[in-house]
């Protein structure tokens, strides 16, 4: 069975890219482009792995992680950041609960290792 992924990002071209990627590695994926979308996605259930982006026009990344993390069903779902704020340390994204950060223009090796190190085959 494919692992499920869910991308979160606002801008469209990223998305495009990230799911490009993934889906080239034999990922099912799928994608939004709000906070408040992935919050009615992850609580329905049924992804293995989010990729968040941290700037959102509505709920910010760091809001829908911390979110996650206080409902039993997401608190230990794996949340990868995909964000160009690169002035933010990855503690700093950890303490919203971020279990990994990758810092945009992301490659696609980059991508598959670390979302690989999440989702062994």
């Amino acid at each position: 069975m494919k692992k499920r992924v869910l991308i979160v990002d606002d801008e469209r071209d990223v998305a495009l890219l990230l799911r490009h990627y993934l889906e080239n590695e034999g990922y099912d994926v799928e994608e939004v482009n709000s906070g408040a979308e992935a919050l009615n996605r992850i609580f329905a259930g049924g992804f293995d792995l989010v990729l968040m982006d941290y700037s959102m026009k509505d709920i910010r990344g760091d809001r829908v992680c911390l979110m996650m993390r206080a409902d039993e069903k997401t608190k230990d779902l794996p949340v990868i950041f995909v964000t160009a704020h690169v002035e933010i340390d990855d503690d700093i994204f950890r303490k919203y609960g971020a279990t990994d950060v990758l810092y945009k223009p992301v490659s696609s090796d980059d991508l598959k290792e670390m979302v690989g190190k999440y989702l062994p085959k």
